[in-house]
Parts: C-alpha cells; sequence; structure tokens
C-alpha cells in the first residue's frame, strides 16, 4: 500500500514543486517591473507560488483520485 500512494503523489509532489519555484520567480519578476513600491517583490512572488501550487494541486486532484479509486 505505501509503494502505490508513492507512486500516485510522487509525480503531483514533482510538478507541483516545480510549478511553485516558477510561480515564485514569475511573480517576483512582475512584482518587480509593475508593483515595487506595493511591496517588497519577493512577498508577491510568495503570493504567486502558492496560489500556482493551489491550483497545480487542485487540477491534478481528479487523476489522483481516479488512480487511487481504481477507475480508469
Amino acid at each position: 500500500m505505501n509503494n502505490e500512494i508513492t507512486t500516485i503523489v510522487a509525480p503531483v509532489a514533482k510538478a507541483g514543486a516545480g510549478a511553485a519555484v516558477a510561480g515564485f520567480v514569475l511573480g517576483t519578476l512582475i512584482a518587480w517591473l509593475f508593483f515595487p513600491d506595493a511591496m517588497k517583490p519577493w512577498q508577491f512572488g510568495m503570493i504567486f507560488a502558492l496560489v500556482t501550487l493551489l491550483l497545480v494541486l487542485l487540477s491534478a486532484a481528479p487523476f489522483v483520485w481516479r488512480r487511487y479509486s481504481g477507475q480508469s
């Protein structure tokens, strides 16, 4: 059972981590270019990264559910 969970969760975690890093970099660049006085750029980057991570995990949920429940 543990091995099954690892094979299901590992690709989703890898995609989520990549999306979070890309979201942080992109969000920091956007804030640095367009909102330099509103907040520190890295703060906007963190918010952007968390929102990106949430969207990736939400979009992966149906695939994980189908795989975990045994449906194809």
